[in-house]
């Protein structure tokens, strides 16, 4: 994957690897970068490491049916570490995710408790956003 920077005197766009981002922040000479008290060789990030391509946002919806009035669990299969990064969608309204907010997953399970009861009427979907490369 390859970073854009606006060099602060010139206004020059510059790219940059990971793998360069890494050796600035690391040890070049070493091959290593210390993260949170670990050692991790440089030279063995996997990935896209080269300068090419651009990226560009890709919402990515997943319709659910509700089933009957008042349904408050929904069996989802995500395949996603980052429960944050979700949205919940009930007739063009967002919700976001967390215990103290609208909707939770646990263990494959959708959890709401938003404000008000669902119906079988009601448009839901959820949305995560993912990069695409252009």
């Amino acid at each position: 994957m390859a970073f854009t920077l606006t060099h602060i005197r010139t206004g020059e766009q510059i790219n940059f690897t990971i793998r360069e981002i890494l050796q600035m922040l690391g040890d070049p000479i070493n091959n290593e970068i210390v993260i949170q008290g670990e050692s991790y060789r440089i030279n063995d990030v996997q990935g896209d490491i080269g300068g090419g391509g651009t990226w560009r946002a890709d919402w990515q919806k997943i319709p659910m049916s509700v089933d009957e009035s008042g349904q408050t669990e929904f069996s989802i299969d995500l395949n996603t570490n980052d429960p944050e990064g979700l949205f919940l969608a009930v007739n063009g309204a967002i919700y976001d995710y967390g215990i103290n907010s609208a909707f939770d997953i646990d263990s494959g399970t959708l959890n709401w408790h938003g404000g008000f009861n669902l119906e079988p009427t009601d448009h839901v979907y959820i949305k995560y956003l993912t990069l695409a490369n252009n």
